[in-house]
């Protein structure tokens, strides 16, 4: 089953909620960790990514590291972050170790962020893509204006947002989705004959 989905959903309110709704807390302010390795496609927009999550971690009061080394994906590296967001990570860019370590951070209460390709990320590695929520299928050509619904208007990034949001984005297809997954959005394929 093919579903059109969001793919840079307003990365700064979706982050920021996300931060603030994280069950693991260390000492200290705050602090994420921006993982951008690249095995596959690289996306051009990973320096203005970056920038982003930057400047929302000084507004916001977290720090924020980056790397493209997966040697910090170990489990003494990710003890001193609240969060790991994968910026448009592309590919196997994990070995077993790293894998068994981000699996543990993650289930003692450590959060994630899986933002544009972390979704064409660790095909081979199903815990991963249920994590993510689903891998990437596929995409129509460009840059395209859509209709969003909004179906929980509960969440925090979602809350502020009108019942159907016009915005544009590249859009995505997905496979293999997680059904335990919530849905915030959906994007309308009828109103917006220019991805479907």
């Amino acid at each position: 089953m093919k579903i059109r989905s969001v793919v840079l959903l307003t990365l700064l309110a979706f982050t920021a909620a996300f931060i603030a709704g994280c069950k693991k807390t260390r000492e200290g302010q705050p602090r994420v960790l921006v993982f951008s390795k690249t095995k596959g496609f690289r996306h051009a927009s990973i320096p203005a990514g970056i920038a982003a999550i930057q400047k929302l971690g000084k507004e916001n009061g977290f720090l924020v590291d980056t790397t493209e080394n997966a040697d910090k994906i170990n489990e003494d590296s990710l003890a001193q972050y609240a969060a790991v967001i994968f910026l448009s990570t592309t590919g196997d860019v994990l070995n077993n170790f790293q894998e068994a370590d981000f699996e543990r951070y993650i289930q003692s209460g450590g959060g994630f962020v899986g933002i544009h390709a972390a979704a064409d990320t660790e095909y081979d590695w199903g815990w991963y893509g249920e994590l993510v929520g689903g891998y990437f299928e596929s995409h129509p050509p460009g840059v395209h204006k859509a209709k969003i619904n909004i179906i929980d208007k509960n969440f925090a990034a979602t809350k502020d947002l009108p019942a159907v949001w016009e915005h544009t984005d590249e859009w995505y297809n997905y496979k293999k989705l997680n059904k335990a997954t919530s849905v915030l959005m959906k994007l309308d394929e009828k109103a917006t004959p220019a991805v479907i």
